[in-house]
Formats: C-alpha cells, sequence, structure tokens
C-alpha cells in the first residue's frame, strides 16, 4: 500500500476503520491488563502525536461514566 494514489475512497474507508478498530481493541487490553502503563502510554502518544489542525483530547470514558471528569486524566496535543 505505497502508492495511496491508486487506492479508492471505499479502500481508504475500510484501512481506516480497520486500523481504528485494531488500535481501539489494542488499547482496552493494555488498559485491562496494565492501568499504568496504559495511562503513560496514551500520555506519550498524545505528546508526540503532531498533525496539523488536529487537537487530541484524551478523555477516558470509564472516567466519565463514574462521574469523574478530573482534568488530570486529560491531555492533548496541538
Amino acid at each position: 500500500m505505497e502508492d495511496n494514489d491508486d487506492l479508492s475512497e471505499e479502500d481508504i474507508t475500510k484501512a481506516s476503520e480497520a486500523y481504528l478498530t485494531f488500535v481501539h481493541q489494542f488499547s482496552e487490553y493494555v488498559k485491562e491488563m496494565d492501568p499504568k502503563l496504559w495511562i503513560r502510554a496514551r500520555e506519550y502518544a498524545a505528546d508526540f502525536t503532531k498533525i496539523p489542525g488536529v487537537t487530541i483530547e484524551l478523555v477516558d470514558e470509564d472516567e466519565e461514566e463514574d462521574g469523574n471528569d478530573n482534568d488530570k486524566h486529560k491531555h492533548g496535543a496541538d
């Protein structure tokens, strides 16, 4: 998939969906197996994800469900 110009919009959408599903499942597994590592890893990823025009804000859905909206667990990168 080096030459992305040959990919159809449908191929790009499918690949993006597969990638996002993988990343989500991987993250959930790490979160379950080693919560401290998961917190460090997501903060690291947010700090080093620099895409012009995109801000990353990490919000833990489990914290929201518990009513804990403590800002110390929200990180972002511009």
